[in-house]
């Protein structure tokens, strides 16, 4: 496979369960060397995707290419380049928790460091705790070195900081950063906005089985703001005293007013990708019901999905 193509390839992919449609016409890339994320609600058809992705659902119609192979067809030595993090109840309980590490890097060639990646993330804090006496946070920590331990070339990643504390997020992110500088795709799902702005050099925002919305977040948030949206503009002075702060604001203030802008000096852009991702759900939902058509909804039992 060609280096410089897509690591995912998803092209008008459909899924059902019964009379439900997961995915309906979904297409989407990811990159090599850059963090995908998926944005959307619960339902959106984000885990269908992901579970057809990494070949654990065949889609009904359309196709989807993994480093350039059909992943329902996959050999295990091209599954060992996809990293799959696992949720809770894909863990092995009974285990300690560097037992299961160290045993998911023995199926790998040229695995990480286990020593260096369990030190990053805070697990040899609990190395000899039992799995299933870990903290929801902690279970997180674990799952996803499992999923990056192999050095995958590209690894899914389903809410890799829900239930850690700030000092612990701030590695993880690292971690999924130096990931991406290595080559790595990685493909993250998060309903965390600060986590996308933070990481993702582009975003996929999903809705009924669908893409509704793709590029960089800036690019998202400055096509799909509704017409009375904002716009967060960013700047950092320095040499300012305390004293001189209000001053600068107030002249801010009264900059954005001469060009008919109010100005909302504590707005993120994590607010403001949030924002369009509600307008657009609105609007989706909006013409929805004007159509009348069949409600879309994700993750069915059966499906075997990561979530």
């Amino acid at each position: 496979m060609d280096d410089h193509s897509p690591a995912l390839v998803a092209t008008d992919l459909a899924h059902s369960y019964g009379a439900v449609r997961a995915l309906d016409g979904l297409s989407l890339t990811a990159e090599r060397g850059e963090v995908t994320a998926l944005l959307g609600p619960n339902g959106a058809g984000k885990t269908t995707a992901v579970s057809c992705a990494t070949g654990l659902l065949r889609p009904d119609a359309g196709s989807v290419r993994v480093l350039g192979t059909d992943p329902w067809r996959a050999s295990p030595e091209h599954r060992a380049r996809v990293g799959v993090m696992i949720q809770d109840g894909g863990l092995a309980s009974g285990a300690t928790a560097m037992q299961l590490l160290r045993y998911g890097a023995s199926l790998h060639a040229a695995p990480l460091d286990v020593d260096e990646v369990a030190a990053h993330l805070g697990i040899d804090e609990f190395a000899r705790t039992l799995v299933r006496r870990l903290s929801g946070g902690q279970r997180q920590r674990l799952a996803l070195a499992l999923a990056i331990i192999g050095r995958p070339d590209l690894v899914f990643l389903d809410e890799p900081t829900a239930g850690m504390d700030p000092s612990i997020r701030r590695r993880v992110r690292e971690l999924i950063r130096g990931l991406a500088r290595t080559g790595t795709a990685v493909v993250l799902t998060t309903h965390l906005m600060d986590d996308v702005v933070g990481l993702a050099d582009a975003v996929r925002v999903i809705s009924r089985g669908r893409v509704l919305a793709s590029g960089s977040v800036q690019e998202v948030v400055r096509e799909h703001r509704g017409p009375g949206g904002g716009v967060t503009l960013r700047a950092t002075a320095s040499g300012v005293a305390p004293d001189a702060v209000p001053a600068l604001e107030q002249a801010l203030h009264e900059a954005a007013a001469r060009h008919g802008a109010r100005l909302e000096v504590s707005s993120a852009a994590a607010a403001d990708l949030e924002a369009v991702l509600l307008d657009l759900m609105d609007r989706d939902a909006s013409g929805d019901e004007a159509a009348g058509s069949t409600t879309h909804h994700d993750d069915a039992p059966s499906a075997g999905a990561a979530r």
